[in-house]
């Protein structure tokens, strides 16, 4: 009997955090104020404009598991010349796919990074996001998705093999983990945030210390029983969040301060908030959702990209000049209050 109730639990958890987490119904919002700031004055922020590495991207390869493991599908993005580049893993969002996050990851490789983003189990439809939750639960779906990260950086050299031009160019003792939505909370995860696994009473962690940074781009608050109030007491990593005072979703997100719970409560030392005015949970149509019938929301993805590229930089490449910018109020002073960036 407890196994029927967990299965039907699994399902309505399924039918209810699918349409809600993912890509939910499009709200009705209060107008937000749009910046005003010339766009020359922006362009000399940091990380503002795309770097000087031209972008290479092998799309849509191949990583076959072991015995018991599914094979990945996954995008490689790096700069065309050059080598041993710090390295970001990227998660998408529920429903959403590897290929839906160009505008923010190519932006990072242009500055210097080399980034794999994989296509998990829960991508590219609703159809197999429903059926894939029926199939394992939300806490498998949670797991499944740890086990890629992993995978990619235990096969890390398999990869180089098969994508030689890849050979050289990602250095994993320089490791970042970025993700939106659900995939901002698996990255959360090798930071040190947890999920509760209801069936075993008992929170699940994968703490990673190779990781260095995480970016959080719209990350969950908590979510019906397996991520709580308490998931991110244990978040220690260095970690940027992002959200926007459009990112709500009615029936489930009603506040977009929800977004800011990691934030505010995982542990105290490097943890950023950027919070941009009028950015909703897909920039308009920018990210997750490129199909959504929305004006795309330039500049509060330029906004993501200048904080993220400076965030990365400060602790994947210890660049002085970008600490001092993430650190000092400036976004939050040149954009008139369009942005904040603030340090916790």
């Amino acid at each position: 009997m407890n196994k029927l109730m967990r299965s039907l639990n699994h399902f309505l958890l399924a039918l209810a955090t699918l349409s809600l987490l993912a890509c939910g119904d499009d709200p009705v919002l209060a107008p937000a104020q749009p910046l005003q700031t010339d766009d020359a004055v922006i362009a000399q922020l940091y990380g503002a404009t795309p770097g000087a590495h031209q972008v290479s991207v092998m799309r849509d390869l191949q990583l076959a598991g072991d015995e018991n493991e599914r094979e990945l599908v996954l995008n490689l993005y790096f700069p065309s010349q050059g080598e041993a580049f710090p390295l970001v893993l990227f998660s998408h969002g529920n429903w959403s796919n590897k290929d839906s996050y160009d505008h923010i990851i190519e932006h990072w490789v242009s500055h210097g990074y080399a980034v794999i983003a994989p296509n998990h189990l829960d991508c590219c439809s609703a159809v197999q996001g429903i059926f894939n939750s029926l199939r394992f639960g939300q806490v498998g779906l949670v797991e499944a998705r740890i086990s890629d990260m992993s995978r990619i950086l235990r096969d890390l050299a398999r990869l180089e093999q098969s994508a030689p031009a890849f050979a050289g160019k990602a250095d994993s003792s320089r490791l970042g983990l970025a993700g939106h939505s659900f995939g901002a909370f698996t990255a959360q995860q090798f930071g040190g945030a947890r999920v509760f696994d209801p069936d075993k009473d008992s929170y699940l962690s994968h703490l990673d210390s190779r990781v260095k940074a995480v970016v959080a781009m719209s990350p969950p608050g908590p979510m019906f029983d397996t991520i709580t109030a308490d998931s991110w007491l244990t978040l220690a990593t260095p970690t940027l969040v992002s959200t926007g005072t459009w990112d709500v979703q009615p029936r489930f997100w009603p506040d977009w301060r929800m977004h800011l719970m990691s934030w505010e409560t995982a542990i105290p030392g490097d943890k950023y908030a950027l919070v941009t005015d009028g950015a909703d949970h897909y920039l308009g149509n920018l990210i997750c959702r490129p199909e959504r019938e929305a004006a795309p929301q330039e500049d509060a993805l330029q906004m993501a990209q200048i904080a993220t590229t400076a965030f990365l930089d400060s602790y994947l490449k210890d660049d002085r000049a970008a600490r001092e910018f993430i650190s000092g109020g400036s976004l939050s002073e040149v954009t008139g209050g369009f942005a904040n960036l603030t340090l916790r």
